[in-house]
């Protein structure tokens, strides 16, 4: 057995052990992502208020890069077809039931989450770094909640780092020219 499934089942032993780390961890798994798009797309209004442009700008770019980003990791699940762990190791417990099970690699929610870390300090928004430790509780509950290996969650933080440094790249190629 490989590393990422004997770290998944070391982690996984933890679940049910006590009921506010499991609370925990399925807030962070689940409705912690809400918050932070919720504050992404509240401080893009604040901060630019009067500048239409500006305002919006944050917003589309992190659609535009949520939406690709996810078709790509769509993409690569296709091709890796690593399933979730429920499927691999059926005696494990979970905290929830996924709404998919057809891929566990890359996570998507862990992809949107860093995301939306990324954007905002290539936007330069205030407390953009506040938003790490929340990402990292995203990924930390895709794994610990049981519909995530950790290898999964490390594939989500690398395709948001990829997509947020070619829109950053993008974004500074159309300002220049």
């Amino acid at each position: 057995m490989n590393l990422n499934y004997r770290l998944f089942l070391k982690i996984n032993t933890q679940i049910g052990q006590n009921r506010w780390l499991d609370a925990f961890g399925r807030a962070g798994a689940e409705w912690v992502i809400f918050g932070m798009g919720g504050w992404y797309v509240t401080i893009s209004l604040i901060l630019n208020f009067g500048n239409k442009l500006a305002m919006y700008l944050p917003i589309v770019i992190f659609l535009i890069c949520a939406s690709f980003g996810l078709v790509l990791s769509n993409v690569i699940g296709f091709f890796v077809q690593e399933v979730r762990p429920r499927l691999r190791f059926p005696e494990i417990k979970i905290l929830f039931w996924p709404t998919s099970s057809w891929k566990s690699f890359p996570s998507d929610h862990t992809f949107v989450a860093f995301l939306i870390f990324f954007l905002a300090v290539v936007f330069n928004f205030p407390t953009a770094w506040s938003l790490l430790p929340l990402a990292i509780w995203v990924a930390w509950g895709r794994v610990f909640a049981g519909v995530h290996f950790p290898l999964d969650v490390v594939g989500g933080f690398t395709l948001a780092g990829l997509v947020s440094v070619i829109s950053y790249f993008i974004l500074h190629f159309i300002y220049l020219v």
